[in-house]
């Protein structure tokens, strides 16, 4: 080889799995090969030599139908035999100036240097275009190998100048340190054929490829966010403080987040990402908005906490009554779990009944009330979803499904005299998004009125996300009791409920129920949903946050299909919900029916990418006034290139 194609040696190097059939095989480095693979070993010490014959005629046909090179291991006849790129020698497996020789020119010669920069020295002047050393992190295959360290990558770069190959122990989560100390080529086994999606793998390993400035941006499962990730766990349950960011869904390393600004934000490892969770919901605005950082910095200079009334929290409770005339009064409290939770005793102690009426898929805060599923029966009373949720508690709490008018019907029919509330998300967003039927808004605003029953919005992630009037004024429906969080407080807790006067006066001080916090209406956080607030109501604002979100469902969705894949994508104000599955679901049953292993696939491209979604298939997005036109745009571009790998 000439010194030039030498040093364009750079890149993923797939070695074979031993003992797999051989359509399997074929198969895995065909997957591999679409991803980027630049080299492939053929590596089986459990056939005989007629067969291995064969597959390496198959691996040649294969590799070069991708513009890659196959590379014979231990066996310089049967890499002659087929025509193959190159030889890769171990120790003792073969005098390297003879295999030189007998490879002639052009072809690729390797060789396993372990932790030994003399036998680098050596193999160099034997005629190798290329070095291994390993392993530099435990290997599976291997876990009494010599530990190679990583200054040995460099080291062979800068004073041999040949290529560095790291072998032995290589995986996703460790390939930016290696290439970071001088790796040229990644040699893996385990880490990509035993990956859910070994061309998604492949493109994930190539992307750590793409420079050394790059690749700090770019990183998705770097040496920081592990560390971090390994200390957190320590001390705090999971190494999280809310289940779902611990990546359990989609599995890998979760991302510890040091900055937003705008629609971006950064990682431990200093790794960009355009962030489409939005602190689940809050960040209306983007990350760090100048106007509301300044209205935090202004309150908090002036105290944090007084557990006293203060003049900010009647403008707030003046203006979300101005904002929804379904607000006679409102009760300000830190989050939307306490809101949701006193809503549903206030509406027990007015009607002075117990049952609850919830939907299954939707979330209302992580209360004992609310932690139920459905029942074995269409119409029998819940179960507990937790541990430490009191059966007893359950059995108050009625299940059904959303978006059914008739289950609802007859569960009125039959228990309707009982019926304190029904609490619903007009818009679920933490079953993924599900758009309501009218039909089944009408029905229940209509029941509720007959049977006595008080009907609670939920509105935490929808209010003022799906528009000014949040999904009450969306899709006309009065509601007698509204929970909302999230917005109202610009990215810090905040929470609210309220409704008609003759309900919220029955709460202490004015009536029997009682509810009390110490940090509610806290200045600071009522400081940074008054901003919020205020500029969400500047014309034309709800209109470019829906165009921008639909224009990323649509990009999404076409992109998905130019392709062949099975996806659909909707959205409702800033609002949106990705599936795979060939139309958006209306059910929790349909939820359940979308392919979660191509969501995980799909979400671990998109990181990789630089491009931060909701790590779970069960839960909404949201796109940002801060994200731009070119913002979207880069986003369907990205996953286009996946959908094009598929």
């Amino acid at each position: 080889m000439t010194a030039s194609e030498t040093k364009a040696l750079r890149g993923l190097y797939a070695i074979t799995p031993d003992g797999i059939d051989k359509p399997l095989l074929l198969a895995r480095v065909e997957a591999a090969l679409r991803g980027g693979v630049k080299l492939v070993q053929y590596r089986d010490k459990k056939r005989k030599a007629t067969q291995q014959a064969g597959i390496a005629l198959d691996l040649r046909a294969l590799c070069r139908r991708f513009d890659a090179r196959l590379i014979v291991n231990d066996d310089v006849a049967l890499a002659r035999a087929v025509d193959a790129d190159g030889v890769h020698l171990g120790g003792g497996d073969g005098d390297l100036a003879a295999a030189r020789q007998a490879l002639g020119p052009g072809k690729l010669l390797g060789a396993s240097c372990y932790a030994d920069f003399d036998l680098a020295c050596t193999a160099v002047g034997a005629g190798v275009d290329y070095v291994a050393f390993g392993a530099a992190y435990p290997s599976p295959t291997k876990p009494l190998a010599v530990r190679s360290p990583l200054s040995l990558f460099g080291r062979c770069r800068d004073e041999l100048g040949v290529p560095a190959c790291a072998i032995g122990g290589v995986t996703l989560d460790n390939a930016a340190n290696l290439i970071a100390a001088g790796t040229s080529l990644l040699a893996v086994i385990t880490d990509l054929f035993e990956a859910p999606d070994i061309t998604l793998r492949a493109l994930a390993f190539q992307q750590l490829f793409e420079g050394e400035t790059t690749l700090r941006r770019r990183t998705s499962l770097s040496h920081r966010n592990q560390q971090l990730f390994e200390r957190a766990q320590r001390h705090i349950p999971g190494g999280v403080n809310s289940p779902v960011r611990a990546f359990r869904s989609v599995g890998g390393t979760p991302c510890f987040f040091t900055q937003g600004s705008g629609s971006r934000m950064t990682d431990a490892d200093g790794k960009s990402y355009l962030d489409y969770v939005g602190s689940w919901g809050p960040l209306i605005l983007g990350h760090a908005h100048p106007e509301v950082v300044a209205a935090v910095q202004q309150a908090a200079a002036l105290g944090l906490s007084f557990g006293a009334p203060t003049e900010s929290e009647i403008e707030m409770a003046n203006l979300l009554c101005a904002l929804l005339p379904s607000l006679d009064m409102v009760r300000l409290v830190s989050s939307g779990t306490e809101a949701t939770m006193s809503a549903i005793r206030l509406a027990r102690g007015f009607t002075g009944r117990d049952t609850l009426i919830k939907f299954e898929g939707c979330y209302h805060g992580h209360s004992d009330s609310l932690l139920v599923k459905a029942g074995s029966g269409m119409l029998t009373f819940g179960n507990p979803s937790s541990g430490g949720v009191p059966a007893d508690l359950a059995k108050h709490t009625l299940v059904l499904d959303y978006n059914d008018v008739a289950q609802l019907e007859g569960a009125f029919a039959e228990y309707g005299a009982g019926i304190a509330a029904v609490i619903v998300e007009p818009v679920v967003g933490n079953m993924n998004l599900i758009a309501p039927r009218q039909a089944f808004l009408d029905a229940m605003r209509g029941l509720c009125t007959k049977h006595g029953a008080v009907l609670i919005f939920d509105e935490v992630m929808t209010g003022f996300r799906v528009g000014l009037t949040c999904a009450q004024g969306h899709y006309g429906i009065t509601p007698d009791l509204t929970t909302l969080g999230k917005v109202i407080g610009g990215g810090m807790p905040v929470g609210a409920f309220g409704g008609k006067r003759e309900i919220m006066e029955m709460i202490a001080p004015l009536g029997p129920v009682y509810q009390a916090g110490t940090l509610s209406g806290n200045p600071v956080a009522v400081a940074a949903g008054l901003a919020t607030l205020r500029l969400i109501q500047q014309p034309g604002f709800h209109d470019a946050l829906t165009r921008k979100t639909q224009a990323l469902c649509d990009g999404l969705a076409a992109a998905a299909k130019q392709h062949g894949v099975t996806f659909s994508a909707q959205s409702v104000g800033g609002m949106f919900g990705l599936y795979f599955r060939q139309q958006p679901p209306h059910s929790y049953a349909e939820v359940m029916d979308c392919d979660k292993d191509a969501f995980n696939r799909f979400f671990h491209a998109m990181l990789a990418a630089g491009h931060y979604f909701a790590p779970s298939a069960f839960e909404a997005g949201f796109v940002s006034a801060a994200h731009s036109d070119s913002d979207i745009a880069e986003t369907i571009a990205s996953a286009e290139a996946v959908f094009k790998v598929w």
